[in-house]
């Protein structure tokens, strides 16, 4: 198989970043302010929002986000209210100390049963969309606090890994069924397209067979063949986003012989590391972006032409 590799006709470029960003707004800065990363030299070319997995928070993923940085993004980073430091300040009889390296939360049992607890708890849900929507409606705030140049005209993505993914579906049309019985419907439309690392199937956090039929929009949608849910479900249940959105400019990515996390890209110690998976993962990323958020003619081709490797790692690619 012909092994393709994306290069963008942007950068690379230096970048800037900022850990306090907004640190006394009282809905993004509640847990810790925004994390944010952008091009130097040049104005953003796109806005990307990333939500983080469970536990982790807006300081991780820095590989990821600096490369989509180095190629022209303003790239946002929030902490949710389940990132494990703000759990272990929110529950003392965890016995947690918040200000030390809570990495490793995923080998104590009795910190992963409660963390459990609040992943499948609809009010966490619901916290992360309030905090996306609160940074977009101070995108402004943002940009001079960062760039210094106004964003608000360019094209936006949501992004996210793991629960950071749900958190993006959501925002990107995807319907859940709330224990009320109510339909639960958070799309933002100042969202134009949505990257999904290691999402979520049916039966979970209330999402159902019909729940992507409004998630009409540009999504890439990225799993491993070792991937797995919080309830084992595998690569295949990891896809269904994909499976079950309407066509039109979806793309599925499933890496041979990747984990949860891809190849170490969310750069937590201990990870395994595989750097052709995080290459792979890298190019076909901003290759969407570039794609979505620049209208770049080349990316899209690009993407349209995969097929069986991207960067040396063997892949099962599809579009619609």
């Amino acid at each position: 198989m012909i092994d393709r590799s994306y290069a963008s006709d942007v950068g690379p470029l230096a970048v800037r970043e900022r850990h306090d960003v907004l640190a006394g707004h009282a809905v993004i800065g509640a847990h810790r302010p925004l994390t944010c990363r952008w091009p130097g030299a040049v104005d953003p070319a796109g806005v990307v929002v990333f939500c983080h997995g469970l536990g982790s928070s807006g300081g991780e993923y820095a590989a990821l986000s600096t490369h989509w940085a180095r190629h022209g993004y303003l790239v946002i980073h929030p902490t949710f209210a389940d990132s494990m430091g703000a759990v272990a300040r929110a529950e003392p009889l965890l016995g947690l100390d918040p200000d030390s390296d809570l990495t490793g939360w995923t080998a104590m049992p009795a910190v992963r049963a409660r963390m459990h607890e609040i992943l499948h708890t609809p009010s966490v849900w619901l916290g992360r969309v309030a905090v996306i929507r609160a940074v977009m409606d101070a995108i402004d705030a943002i940009a001079l606090a960062t760039c210094g140049t106004p964003v608000a005209s360019l094209r936006c993505a949501i992004a996210g890994h793991s629960f950071g993914a749900y958190a993006a579906q959501l925002l990107a049309g995807a319907e859940i069924e709330l224990p009320d019985g109510q339909t639960g419907r958070f799309r933002d439309t100042r969202f134009n397209a949505a990257v999904l690392l290691s999402a979520q199937g049916r039966d979970q956090q209330g999402l159902h067979g019909n729940a992507w039929a409004s998630m009409d929009g540009p999504v890439l949608t990225v799993t491993g063949t070792l991937d797995r849910g919080a309830k084992a479900g595998d690569w295949r249940w990891k896809a269904e986003p994909f499976n079950f959105a309407p066509a039109g400019g979806k793309y599925l990515m499933v890496l041979d012989d990747a984990d949860h996390f891809m190849g170490g890209f969310a750069d937590r110690a201990g990870q395994r590391q595989v750097p052709a998976q995080r290459e792979a993962l890298r190019q076909v990323s901003l290759a969407f972006l570039d794609a979505q958020l620049r209208n770049s003619e080349a990316a899209l081709q690009w993407l349209g032409s995969v097929a069986g490797t991207v960067a040396g790692c063997p892949v099962l690619f599809k579009r619609k």
